[in-house]
């Protein structure tokens, strides 16, 4: 019992591992987020002003298995973000806190 354990935990962290996505794959994901249901004016302010901000004001966390990203936010507040399976989630609490905190 105890080697399946540990041969799906090792099938897992491999997973992980392989599908922790990158930088720019948050900064484009941000930007995805940001374009849905807009019209094209806004879609290319996106490309051009928003998604290069995020990359210029991101930090990422790479803990291998997953990552942590934390975007300063013009107003004194960050977005935090959780990346694994090549997957994002944004953490809605953390946007209502200061940087400063």
């Amino acid at each position: 019992m105890r080697n399946k354990f540990l041969i799906i935990f090792g099938l897992l962290a491999t997973a992980l591992f392989f599908t922790n996505p990158g930088q720019e794959d948050y900064s484009n994901w941000i930007g995805k987020q940001l374009k849905k249901d807009q019209n094209a004016l806004i879609e290319i302010g996106v490309d051009l002003a928003i998604v290069p901000y995020v990359e210029n004001n991101t930090t990422r966390k790479n803990w291998y298995l997953f990552s942590v990203y934390q975007t300063q936010i013009w107003n004194g507040k960050k977005l935090v973000a959780i990346g694994a399976f090549n997957q994002f989630i944004l953490n809605k609490e953390e946007l209502v806190g200061n940087v400063d905190e």
